[in-house]
Order: C-alpha cells, then sequence, then structure tokens
C-alpha cells in the first residue's frame, strides 16, 4: 500500500528527484512503516502513515543530497533554513526522528484507549463458587446499611 505520493512529497523537495525516484523511496518508507505497525500489533491508521512516509521520503532525499551533492544550494521549510551537504545529513536525522515520534504517539495513544476501566457490580446470585463456608446455607460478605 502506498501512504503517500510523489506529489505529496515534492511539496517539501522541490522537482529536483524524479517521480521515479520518488517512488522507490515511498514504497521503502511505507515499508519501514508497514513494519513498525505490524510490531505494534496494530493496524495500520492511513493519517498518521501518510505523515510518517512523506517524513521518511524527504529524510530519503536529505539524505540522497547529502551523499550525492546534488542538493541544492538552499532550502527553506517553514522555521527551518540550510545551505550545503552537511546540513543535509542533520535533516535527514530530523526528519527521520519526527517520522518515528509521531508513529510512538499513535501507538502511545492507541495503547492509553485500549486500557480503559469498566465498572463492576458484584451479584451474590453468581457468587456460589466463592462461598465463604461450605455449607448448606453459605454466608457472604455485606455491607452494614
Amino acid at each position: 500500500m502506498v501512504y503517500c505520493t510523489p506529489a505529496n512529497v515534492k511539496v517539501y523537495v522541490g522537482t529536483t528527484v524524479t517521480d521515479a525516484d520518488l517512488t522507490e523511496m515511498i514504497a521503502d518508507a511505507d515499508r519501514d512503516i508497514l513494519a513498525y505497525f505490524n510490531a505494534q500489533g496494530l493496524s495500520v491508521n492511513a493519517d498518521t502513515a501518510k505523515s510518517a512516509s512523506i517524513l521518511f521520503t524527504r529524510a530519503s532525499v536529505a539524505y540522497r543530497f547529502y551523499l550525492t551533492g546534488e542538493n541544492p544550494t538552499s532550502y527553506s521549510s517553514g522555521d527551518y533554513s540550510q545551505s550545503g551537504a552537511a546540513d543535509q545529513l542533520s535533516l535527514s536525522k530530523e526528519l527521520r526522528a519526527e517520522a518515528f515520534r509521531i508513529l510512538k504517539e499513535y501507538v502511545g495513544l492507541k495503547r492509553v484507549s485500549a486500557t480503559t476501566q469498566t465498572d463492576v457490580t458484584r451479584s451474590d446470585a453468581v457468587m456460589g463458587d466463592f462461598k465463604l463456608d461450605q455449607s448448606d446455607d453459605p454466608t457472604f460478605f455485606t455491607e452494614d446499611a
């Protein structure tokens, strides 16, 4: 399953990387995401997967720019701006860390919601197996009125 498209990623990285290369990077990112969800025993959440896929793919692009030196002379996105290959490696690490943070946050939310408590009311009618004594007329603990 593809969680994002080359067009989703090009919003952040521009057009310096071909759609074919982005598609391969997305496939790698999506395999990592699927493995992460499977390891947690959860089904994939589409919105979380899309966000993480874009981040992982952007990290792959930044790492490629670092390795090949084909990085742009300057780059800015939001509050972040950089220039030069050394910044590409740092950017790649930051984007991967953000992707994992999103995945971990989602898993944490699922774990919290899975541990909700249910109120239980005791019924003496079903407590026969838990008699205090073995006589024919068992005595149960009762609350004083």
